[in-house]
């Protein structure tokens, strides 16, 4: 009686089974009616806003410090250089298209791969000086070259400029020198700030040189770190500088080889704290090789 009703349970199954279908594309037929026709959905366009890349925070006015450093580059594809190599020679230009902030409200217009900028070796010009050699902190104290504007105040020749090994240097002689730093930061004592890759580096032999270069009434100043690297991290190859110029009171911070560029402050910051002049789409960037920023006092 059992095995009657078994083969009769057997029949009733093999008979659902259409007979001109193979029993093994049968076994496969419930997946094969799973599948969606991904062509056949309509998938509504994103509604989402995004900004245009020149559209970025110029300003920022509080003073709470901020999670910038994920080492995510968040920069528009113009400004991050991203088909330079990481290990590109000093001085040599990235083919990227210049993108020009305008006029904002923090007292400079920047520039960023201005083709009128260019990478100047500091170190390689007659009478250079080469401080900073080999250290981890501290600060030199050096003597502006000529007359400089610096956020609407007029700076005399001679005054003093503290240029630190971490990347950035000040116009407030008896500042501070943090290895990190924000910008802008009321808080911190160090105002003033030029700050090309403000983290906590070492200097290694060849330093920071500073130079002079041109005739008076349109002379640059050159301070270039060189082969620089984070404190952290004794792999990284780090070469950038800033540049003042003399005639137009414009601040150029130029990169040359960057190579394993990690994120640090990058920012002018005024002389209370209380504002700043970012040239990049956040104030802690990864900078990479042969990308250039230039600002423009309005």
């Amino acid at each position: 009686m059992l095995l009657g009703l078994a083969s009769a349970c057997a029949q009733g199954t093999l008979d659902d089974v259409p007979s001109d279908v193979p029993l093994e594309a049968a076994a496969d037929a419930p997946v094969e009616a799973a599948v969606v026709d991904a062509a056949a959905v309509d998938v509504p366009p994103s509604t989402a806003d995004v900004p245009p890349s020149i559209d970025v925070p110029t300003e920022l006015t509080d003073d709470v410090p901020r999670a910038m450093d994920s080492g995510v580059d968040a920069r528009a594809p113009e400004d991050a250089g991203s088909d330079v190599p990481v290990a590109a020679d000093v001085g040599v230009d990235a083919p990227v298209a210049p993108t020009d902030t305008g006029w904002g409200p923090t007292g400079y217009r920047v520039v960023r791969n201005d083709p009128s900028g260019r990478w100047i070796d500091a170190c390689a010009q007659p009478g250079h000086q080469t401080v900073l050699t080999d250290v981890d902190d501290g600060s030199f104290r050096a003597a502006l070259p000529f007359p400089f504007r610096y956020w609407g105040l007029a700076l005399a020749e001679g005054a003093a400029v503290q240029v630190s090994p971490n990347g950035y240097l000040t116009f407030q002689p008896s500042a501070p020198t943090p290895a990190n730093g924000i910008i802008p930061n009321r808080l911190d004592g160090v105002h003033a700030v030029i700050a090309a890759q403000w983290r906590d580096l070492r200097t290694r032999s060849a330093g920071v040189c500073l130079a002079v270069l041109g005739n008076p009434g349109a002379r640059q100043w050159v301070i270039q770190w060189s082969d620089a690297r984070y404190f952290t991290s004794a792999l990284g190859h780090l070469n950038f500088e800033v540049v003042l110029d003399e005639s137009s009171d414009a601040i150029d911070l130029n990169y040359g080889s960057m190579t394993l560029s990690e994120p640090a402050t990058v920012a002018l910051e005024n002389w209370d704290g209380s504002r700043s002049s970012v040239p990049f789409t956040i104030p802690q960037p990864i900078v990479f090789s042969n990308t250039r920023a230039r600002f423009l006092p309005q």
